[in-house]
């Protein structure tokens, strides 16, 4: 299945044993931006599913219990798993992303960016159409649940993502009709 899911859902060109990754990425962990430590984990996450790698997975654990302390860090990281595994079973399209160093922001990135920032402010109507929006179903309760919990552990340690609007090209799956 992984593999599956892998063709079908993650599309990044992020390598596992890249030369600077490991110094660079731990810096990158180590920043206070908020937007920047999620995005990080998120790609870090990813990057251990598409090469079975689970050392990624413990790399994003330490860091955001570094980062947040022990109780906050593993209900983000926890939290963090829920969102992926969500993305994995019911995306109905192709969710893309950076590789964990990189400095850009894809359109997917932001939508997450949208879907966290808002369910920490409360915005469920927002955080329902990024989520709709980031996995192509209507029906994405299961990853607005979990984004919500991962940014409560953000909000417990004064790690506020910031307002965002959804990309002026984003736009939620119409409903279907029957003919």
């Amino acid at each position: 299945m992984e593999s599956a899911v892998s063709d079908k859902m993650l599309n990044a060109s992020a390598s596992p044993h890249h030369d600077s990754d490991a110094i660079f990425g731990q810096e990158f962990a180590e920043q206070d931006d908020a937007e920047t430590l999620a995005l990080w984990a998120f790609r870090r996450w990813l990057l251990g599913l598409r090469y079975r790698a689970p050392e990624q997975w413990e790399t994003v654990w330490r860091s955001l219990r570094r980062r947040c302390g022990e109780a906050a860090g593993h209900e983000a990281t926890v939290a963090l798993a829920e969102m992926i595994e969500e993305l994995r079973r019911t995306a109905r399209r192709t969710v893309t992303h950076h590789q964990p160093c990189c400095s850009s922001i894809g359109d997917d990135e932001v939508v997450l960016l949208v879907l966290l920032a808002a369910c920490q402010r409360g915005d469920v109507l927002l955080a329902q159409t990024a989520a709709q929006v980031l996995s192509g179903t209507l029906h994405a309760d299961g990853l607005v649940l979990a984004a919500m919990r991962f940014a409560e552990a953000f909000h417990e340690r004064g790690l506020m993502l910031p307002y965002r609007d959804l990309p002026a090209a984003a736009a939620p799956p119409a409903a279907a009709s029957i003919h």
